[in-house]
């Protein structure tokens, strides 16, 4: 079974919607299955009416968290067939990965470096035509959310939820829409791992300085030295995580 269905996540309890609570249980419930069941790329999954056995939920729900693995390149329907697992590792999306992580799963340490390691690429084009084309708004925004993590850091309290304010505050000042989307599921990705980070004050305290450096350097839209300071900012964030879940071989 590849590392990417390796999650131990519980269905979530229905909330506004328990039609969505039921969808969302039977994905964790199919993942769980694939997982137990060790499948491989190319295998038959059960048919609806089995899962729904299995699982102990309408085949509605089953049938609805099947269309949204296959939107997701989990699995695919192979017409007058059945549905088969996908090659996940080369076939699934980025946003199957975001959706997991979403229900509970623990990203791999080597999913958590592959990922820093495509984000900093992005996050460095994000700062080099935030410098081209910031607005005074942009400015202004961005200058606010640093207000709002220095008052919680003077409160001693956790930075994460500013941290990633501004990161897509940055973004957005690129007006670049689909460089916005992206990076938006990799701020989903890492979420719970930034809470964990924040945590400690001195990582807040840090991301900050660079923060404020880095609004810096796009006021005066000096994309060279913007670009240079997010590859420095990323690195640390990266040598933190290597420290903390070891080595990604």
């Amino acid at each position: 079974m590849t590392t990417r269905l390796d999650t131990t996540a519980e269905p979530q309890e229905a909330s506004a919607s328990n039609a969505a609570g039921a969808g969302n249980g039977a994905i964790a419930g199919i993942l769980a299955y694939l997982r137990d069941r060790r499948l491989q790329p190319g295998d038959r999954l059960p048919s609806e009416r089995d899962l729904a056995e299995r699982l102990g939920v309408g085949r509605n729900a089953v049938r609805e968290a099947l269309a949204t693995l296959v939107t997701l390149r989990i699995v695919e329907s192979r017409p007058n067939s059945g549905i088969y697992l996908r090659h996940v590792e080369r076939e699934g999306s980025f946003e199957a990965l975001v959706m997991l992580t979403d229900m509970g799963a623990v990203p791999t340490p080597v999913e958590v470096a592959e990922t820093m390691e495509v984000r900093g690429h992005l996050e460095v084009l994000a700062a080099g035509l935030a410098c081209q084309r910031r607005t005074e708004a942009d400015l202004a925004r961005m200058e606010a959310v640093l207000r709002r993590t220095e008052q919680v850091l003077a409160e001693g309290g956790n930075i994460a939820a500013a941290d990633t304010e501004f990161h897509v505050a940055l973004v957005d000042a690129t007006h670049n829409s689909v460089l916005v989307r992206v990076l938006h599921a990799f701020y989903r990705f890492t979420g719970r791992r930034r809470e964990a980070m924040f945590a400690d004050t001195v990582q807040g305290r840090a991301s900050l300085l660079d923060h404020r450096r880095l609004l810096g350097h796009i006021r005066a839209r000096d994309a060279a030295k913007a670009q240079l300071l997010i590859l420095r900012h990323m690195d640390r964030a990266r040598s933190y995580w290597s420290s903390v879940l070891g080595d990604t071989d």
